[in-house]
């Protein structure tokens, strides 16, 4: 150890280098900020945006009801189908009768005889295959009319319109087709059939409440 120079008289002598004079202030460290997540401290993390949440959007729940008017419609349109396709069904039954029993299913027919010299079996066969032609198209019609009856009760729009369509052009054509009708009878089946369908069209495309039924809206 080196010694110390001399010092004058009264004097304490010098503290010895490195040590901190008796009652002075602690050593003061750099200065600790608030502990933060990864071992940094906020003091050294840039501040961030603050961004907004969107806010989540309430769920729309469809809420369907039956009613009373498509209650009818469906009613009408299912029990049409099925007249349509027992008359399909009654043509093929003609037809296979023809076909199987030959003349004698025919004889009663005016004209037969002259036909039956003419043609021969070629008659049979033509009258047998007409009644099977006339049966295909109102078994399309049918078939088509049922399973759009039935769907258009979940309910389902694509159906609900298929059927608007359908019922608009039948009414058109039943209109037309007064001017052909020469029977009281002809004119009373002609205007039944007009009343369904105009009741099917007032209850999918008028009433209030089936169309809210529709929209998901039904209360």
């Amino acid at each position: 150890m080196a010694a110390l120079p001399p010092q004058p008289p009264g004097s304490l002598p010098p503290e010895p280098p490195g040590v901190a004079p008796p009652g002075g202030p602690p050593p003061v460290g750099p200065p600790q900020g608030p502990y933060s997540p990864g071992g940094a401290y906020a003091g050294q993390m840039p501040a961030q945006p603050y961004v907004s949440q969107p806010m989540p959007q309430p769920v729309v729940v469809k809420v369907h009801k039956r009613t009373f008017w498509l209650t009818i419609a469906q009613i009408i349109i299912i029990l049409k189908a099925i007249l349509i396709i027992l008359l399909a069904a009654a043509s093929v039954a003609i037809g296979v009768y023809i076909l199987t029993a030959g003349h004698a299913a025919l004889h009663n027919i005016p004209g037969y005889d002259n036909y039956a010299n003419q043609f021969g079996n070629a008659f049979v066969n033509a009258a047998g295959a007409l009644f099977f032609a006339f049966a295909v198209v109102p078994l399309v019609i049918g078939i088509v009319d049922l399973i759009l009856g039935i769907v258009v009760g979940r309910p389902s729009n694509v159906a609900r319109w298929i059927i608007v369509v359908l019922d608009v052009l039948s009414i058109i054509i039943a209109l037309t087709d007064f001017g052909r009708v020469n029977s009281s009878t002809g004119d009373l089946i002609l205007i039944v059939y007009l009343a369904l369908q105009v009741i099917v069209l007032y209850a999918l495309l008028l009433d209030p409440a089936t169309r809210r039924n529709f929209a998901g809206k039904a209360t």
